[in-house]
């Protein structure tokens, strides 16, 4: 149970506050039919649910690492800089204001929930003001009972909700946050046009039109960014599928591709361009005070935009750096200086970073219910060693520093939602429709596992003599239609081609091999229809997307060991690694296709050993 006195010795105002002018608290409690957990994402969710209660529309830019907001009530026009938030999982949020224009000097809130029994939970809900004079207090009296009642109605709709199983809404609340396309924001003409563009290209009708429909309808805020595997979660679509779609839209028109510069620690977009090749090799967040290499798999990510010439989008914002934007981090929290901090966390199984915030260095926390230790000490004088605890352990920081610190506790695991470049360089529509994306000259991305196909054709010189320079071009001009076509049909993608041979990327070791055997098949010498005959080699392992050629290359020792894996492999051969080898889904394959192999020694010219690869003669 929680008073108001309780609260305000638990967060006592500041002085500095204080002399302003005297405080004005408000302490409202609910209790809901749901459970914290039910209701916890609607409430990190604090644009959608400003929304619901009819907060105006805010406007933010970022200064200095400061987000900056404005917004007008009641006729009033605010102007405020947004105090950092802070939240634990499952347990409380908090965030200030404080106003340069406005009804006070100061505002700040807090949620914070208990649970009652097995299905039921509390709501606490705590506004401060330091208002800005004696009309703006008695202001303030009457329009907070007033708010009261709106976040009842609020949460109250919210429990239904949940009670009723219904998908996360938010309910337009007055015209100001209605969204009905006017004829003058959708360029219907143009994508009615491009509809059977997009279907020629082999998309389904079914898909362009759900895409369409939902870029008509969706809010300004969800047409920002787009999203791919969101979009597709949403409209229950394909993503290879919707990707292909939106590749082909913006040859259309209809999108724009953006390669957005993220945060390592909190996620935001730092820097958003619209060719590969202006990427930096360093970006900064001022927000998180630090500086990053824009070269790691997870530092950009690939989102869409609608075309302005379809329907202008304007970013709209209800509160600003919510948790809802950054569900990876279960807590945040400033320790003031010479203070200490402690909660019991309600963090089950899992690995996590802990971090102070402007540090690039980090702890990790491994959760297993096996685990004996039932507390987090970061103390002073503890080493940075990995800690080991069981669920829901107790946190105990002590900041024995001169200065507030700002801890963080975080999910180690990546967004999944996001698309990075690693995964659409291995789209060949990508290659085909953006074949002018390059990365710069100075810079390495590292694009994480790919597995390598290297073909050549055996005997190259003879047959050029046998079959004429007419003939041999033409018949190797059909070997890489032939083999470009199996590539793709098991979604890999042609990296290069040198000479008469092919530098393919795959995502996965077995559609490379499933690849290699269907080419290896078409080019048999009992095929009459082809002369050429090929060798392929397989390699995975980490590489390096650089700008060899203007354009898309791979580099890095995956890339030499694949190519050099050649100097064992015979016509009609497929020889592969150690490492393509062990893979599960390879060893599966080779046992259900009683596919016999042969182990080689393979000398490693560039290093004083031998490894064994193997060969299967198809």
């Amino acid at each position: 149970m929680i008073d108001l006195n309780s609260l305000i010795q638990k967060y006592p105002w500041e002085e500095h506050w204080k002399r302003l002018a005297t405080p004005m608290d408000w302490l409202w409690e609910f209790d809901l039919p749901v459970t914290r957990e039910e209701i916890w994402p609607y409430l990190i969710d604090t644009s959608s649910f400003n929304k619901r209660v009819g907060m105006p529309r805010f406007e933010y830019k970022e200064v200095d690492g400061k987000l900056i907001g404005k917004a007008k009530q009641a006729g009033f026009q605010l102007e405020w800089e947004e105090v950092p938030w802070e939240w634990e999982y499952l347990k409380e949020i908090g965030n200030a204001r404080i106003y340069k224009k406005g009804f006070g000097y100061y505002i700040r809130s807090r949620i914070i929930l208990e649970t009652l029994g097995e299905s039921r939970s509390k709501v606490y809900i705590y506004f401060g003001w330091i208002p800005r004079n004696f009309f703006m207090r008695k202001l303030l009296q009457y329009a907070m009972p007033k708010l009261e009642e709106d976040f009842r109605k609020g949460l109250n709709d919210i429990s239904k909700e949940i009670k009723g199983k219904k998908p996360k809404t938010v309910p337009t609340s007055g015209k100001e946050f209605s969204f009905v396309p006017e004829p003058q924001w959708i360029h219907q003409e143009k994508l009615d046009k491009e509809t059977q563009n997009l279907i020629s290209q082999g998309i389904s009708k079914e898909a362009v039109t759900s895409v369409f429909q939902w870029i008509k309808s969706a809010s300004d805020n969800d047409l920002d960014r787009i999203r791919i595997k969101q979009v597709s979660r949403q409209l229950n679509l394909d993503p290879d599928e919707t990707l292909f779609l939106f590749l082909h839209g913006c040859r259309l028109g209809l999108f724009t591709l953006s390669w957005d510069i993220v945060c390592p620690h909190c996620r935001g977009v730092r820097t958003s361009l619209t060719k590969l090749s202006d990427i930096p090799a360093k970006d900064e967040c001022e927000v998180c005070e630090i500086d990053f290499d824009t070269t790691g798999v997870n530092s950009i990510e690939v989102t869409f935009h609608l075309h302005p010439s379809i329907r202008i989008i304007e970013k709209q914002y209800y509160c600003a750096a919510e948790p809802a934007k950054k569900q990876h981090i279960l807590l945040t929290k400033t320790i003031p200086a010479k203070k200490s901090f402690s909660a019991s966390l309600l963090v089950g199984s899992g690995v996590f970073r802990l971090r102070k915030k402007g540090e690039k260095k980090y702890r990790l926390v491994d959760i297993k219910q096996s685990y004996q230790q039932t507390d987090i000490l970061w103390l002073p004088e503890t080493k940075e060693e990995e800690i080991k605890v069981s669920p829901k352990p107790n946190l105990v920081f002590e900041n024995e520093s001169d200065s507030d610190v700002t801890i963080v506790l975080e999910e180690r695991s990546e967004d999944q939602t996001s698309l990075r470049p690693s995964e659409i360089f291995n789209y060949q529509e990508f290659r085909d429709l953006f074949s002018e994306e390059a990365i710069a000259t100075n810079l390495q991305l590292d694009i994480g596992l790919k597995t390598i196909l290297f073909t050549d054709i055996v005997g190259s010189t003879k047959f050029y003599e046998s079959e004429g320079d007419h003939g041999a071009f033409l018949q190797v001009r059909e070997h890489f239609i032939k083999t470009n076509q199996i590539i793709q049909n098991f979604r890999g993608v042609v990296v290069k081609t040198i000479g008469d041979a092919v530098m393919a990327s795959f995502s996965t070791p077995l559609h490379a091999l499933k690849a290699a055997k269907e080419m290896q098949e078409w080019f048999h010498p009992e095929n009459k229809h082809t002369p050429v005959r090929i060798r392929i080699s397989i390699h995975t392992g980490n590489c390096l997307a650089v700008n060899l050629n203007s354009n898309i290359d791979y580099f890095g020792n995956t890339v030499n060991y694949t190519a050099k894996l050649q100097s064992v492999t015979n016509s009609g051969e497929v020889s592969f690694s150690e490492t393509i080898f062990r893979d599960r889904d390879i060893r599966e394959y080779l046992r259900a296709e009683s596919i016999k192999l042969h182990k080689v020694e393979f000398p490693l010219p560039w290093a004083d050993r031998t490894d064994f690869v193997y060969v299967w003669k198809v």
